[in-house]
């Protein structure tokens, strides 16, 4: 008798995990055709303004020739408890 409760309960929850799945698919199935729809029936541009370039003194340029000082290096700072 104890396994047949088991049984059950796995359909109903495979049949239940299925419903689920099939719902959700169905549903992003049917936004993406309206959004495609709204998409064609909207041909209008954009009503945002240009974007302005960034100041000059906010730009921050990157140097690849200098490298980094070895004595600064995080490997340098490693310290051993000696008094275990």
């Amino acid at each position: 008798m104890q396994n047949n409760r088991w049984i059950g309960f796995l359909l109903l929850g495979t049949a239940l995990f299925f419903g689920a799945a099939f719902v959700t698919l169905r549903a992003a199935e049917q936004a993406g055709r309206h959004a495609a729809a709204a998409a064609t029936k909207t041909n209008t541009t954009p009503s945002h303004p240009p974007l302005s370039a960034p100041e000059e003194s906010a730009t921050i340029t990157d140097d690849p020739t200098t490298a980094p000082d070895p004595s600064q290096s995080a490997d340098n700072n490693v310290s051993f408890p000696t008094d275990i």
